[in-house]
């Protein structure tokens, strides 16, 4: 409760244009209050739930039981009621053994179910955060634009009374700070869109004035774990850890269905009190013995059972066999993606601060009447089409940097 104390005041300091949410903050927020962390927090509540059943399987059964009898319905309501209590205890029982076992891995399911959806939301939220921080940029981005537009008229207009410039430059100038405008409320609409899909992701109501950080340079690749693609490197993997439990799943399911085809051995003790005074003991007496069971008509039933878990195990480990190829891939392509990422990160960067200084000597030029204003315009739009690749260059960098670090199994190691 502390926690969400806090971070409510953090995000109405937020919303007040006080302090952006940080990428950390918005973690610990949907891991408290999204609707997939509570969803991660039923699967650990089930796994409890699973190994409690897979435990009772070893516990004694006890038993109660009240009954009368005569040798007919008349004499049925004058014979005194017969009182028993049964405990049994299996001693030798292959149902009980692959039941602790099957409560045992049912619960490492949902454990690896459990972290695979929490790696999930971990990714979806960075994901929100990279595309919302890609948003504010693109605003950013677009108002620059719009602020350039402005200054371009004015020189425009006073080239024009100076007669240094024609109509003709003078509506140009006009046309393209309309399309600025224009640029900046089509920027700001889809800033809106990215902020409520951020909103619901990470479980917050108030989405209309979320801000988020600056996204920070892109990291050299070669810091990153980048090594041969082998088994090691993907035992993290959430979606592989996953199935390989439901892999242990099929196998105790296929050896219990076998176990049902053996005998098992039990231990029972019983006390009977007899309404009637039938002995010394005041119609006290007990039983005790021990119980054989062997299944023999149902063995049919039993051996499609075997069938059927066969079945079933084969497809778990051809569905493991098949992620596993798949998540190969998958690594390989971010590992390449990750450095080319990185590169047109570092070309679109240079190249804002070359277009950057083009535009300053082009409007510089334009104003002493060496430039026309259609070199202007040229420029302006390079300008501003090289400030968009370098934010989208950064948000792909870390989106994908976000990707390989959970295909990796490191996504929780974000504190």
């Amino acid at each position: 409760m502390k926690l969400v104390v806090m971070l409510l005041v953090v995000f109405s300091a937020a919303t007040a244009g006080e302090a952006p949410i940080t990428l950390g903050q918005a973690l610990e927020t949907a891991l408290e209050e999204s609707l997939t962390a509570e969803e991660a927090r039923i699967k650990l509540a089930q796994g409890k739930q699973s190994l409690g059943e897979g435990v009772s399987y070893l516990l004694p059964d006890l038993s109660a039981s009240l009954s009368k009898s005569a040798d007919s319905i008349g004499e049925l309501g004058d014979d005194p009621w017969s009182f028993r209590l049964t405990l049994s205890q299996p001693v030798v029982d292959a149902t009980v053994i692959f039941g602790l076992v099957g409560g045992i891995r049912q619960s490492n399911v949902y454990k690896a179910e459990y972290e695979q959806m929490t790696a999930e939301l971990i990714l979806d939220v960075q994901n929100a955060y990279y595309d919302l921080a890609e948003a504010q940029a693109l605003v950013s981005s677009a108002e620059r634009q719009y602020e350039r537009a402005t200054e371009n008229l004015k020189v425009a207009e006073r080239q024009y009374e100076l007669g240094d410039a024609t109509k003709a430059d003078k509506l140009r100038a006009e046309a393209n700070l309309l399309s600025a405008e224009k640029e900046v409320i089509s920027a700001r609409a889809g800033l809106e869109v990215n902020r409520l899909a951020f909103a619901d992701i990470v479980g917050l109501d108030g989405w209309d004035s979320i801000t988020v950080e600056e996204l920070p340079p892109p990291e050299e690749p070669d810091l990153l774990p980048t090594t041969v693609v082998s088994s090691a490197l993907l035992k993290g993997n959430p979606e592989l850890e996953a199935l390989e439990a439901q892999v242990k799943m099929s196998e105790t399911a296929y050896w219990a269905a076998w176990g049902n085809l053996l005998p098992s051995l039990s231990f029972y003790a019983s006390k009977n009190y007899n309404g009637g005074e039938t002995s010394a003991t005041g119609g006290i007496s007990g039983t005790y013995g021990l119980t054989v069971s062997l299944p023999i008509f149902d063995i049919p039933e039993r051996i499609l059972d075997i069938n059927g878990a066969r079945l079933d195990r084969k497809q778990s480990h051809l569905e493991l066999a098949r992620k596993e190829l798949d998540t190969r891939e998958r690594l390989v392509t971010l590992l390449e993606t990750q450095y080319s990422t990185y590169k047109e990160w570092e070309f679109a960067s240079k190249n804002v601060e070359l277009s950057s200084e083009v535009y300053r000597l082009t409007s510089r030029s334009y104003e002493l009447g060496a430039n026309s204003y259609a070199d202007l315009l040229e420029v302006d739009a390079e300008l501003t089409q090289a400030e968009r690749e370098l934010v989208q260059a950064k948000s792909e960098y870390w989106s994908n940097r976000a990707e390989l670090n959970y295909v990796l199994g490191t996504s929780m190691e974000w504190k």
